[in-house]
């Protein structure tokens, strides 16, 4: 008897690690990186950090601007004080606000990123 649960523990010591291989295999691939691409892969991406209120210390504000091969692309605004953070997301095309009105900050993120 004592045989007989040997030899099932060891079954199932076997299927389960099968089981794992296949949920590890499935899910491999969730665990690479996300890229940007675009069918020239031509993107700039620049940082650019601020401090749009005299209240916070240090520039906890940023803009994240990303532009394609044609100045095209989104301007992501954050800006951080000490009640709230706002965050704003601006389309762009050739280098401008799309019908949308850019701040002095933005403007200079989105100068910055074309001469990168």
């Amino acid at each position: 008897m004592s045989y007989l649960i040997y030899l099932l523990t060891i079954c199932n010591l076997i299927w389960l690690s099968y089981l794992t291989y296949l949920v590890y295999k499935r899910n491999s691939h969730k665990n690479k990186p996300a890229t940007l691409a675009t069918k020239d892969n031509n993107l700039r991406i620049t940082v650019t950090r601020f401090n749009p209120f005299e209240d916070v210390g240090g520039d906890q504000s940023f803009i994240l601007c990303i532009l394609d091969s044609n100045n095209s692309g989104v301007i992501i605004t954050s800006l951080h004080s000490r009640d709230f953070t706002r965050v704003y997301a601006k389309p762009l095309k050739n280098g401008e606000g799309d019908n949308i009105t850019l701040s002095k900050e933005e403007k200079l993120a989105i100068v910055k990123t074309i001469k990168s």
